[in-house]
């Protein structure tokens, strides 16, 4: 049998949003994301809400933008 994980990340006040609605409150630094993608690479299906799958397309395109590092990119 699978097992469900519920992941999310939120500020120390419960908020997974900033003041104005976005998710930009934070930038991650490498150790977060090698954190990050050392988790995802274990689930199979991610169930997003609207506006986090709507934030997330830009991955679809992300190896494109030079600005990003190889850990950001991967």
């Amino acid at each position: 049998m699978r097992s469900v994980t519920y992941s999310m990340g939120m500020s120390l006040d419960g908020y997974i949003v900033g003041p104005d609605g976005r998710f930009d409150w934070t930038e991650p630094d490498e150790e977060v994301y090698r954190s990050a993608l050392d988790e995802l690479r274990e689930v199979d299906v991610h169930l997003m809400g609207r506006r986090l799958y709507e934030t997330m397309l830009y991955w679809e395109t992300a190896d494109q933008d030079p600005s990003l590092n190889d850990v950001e990119r991967e």
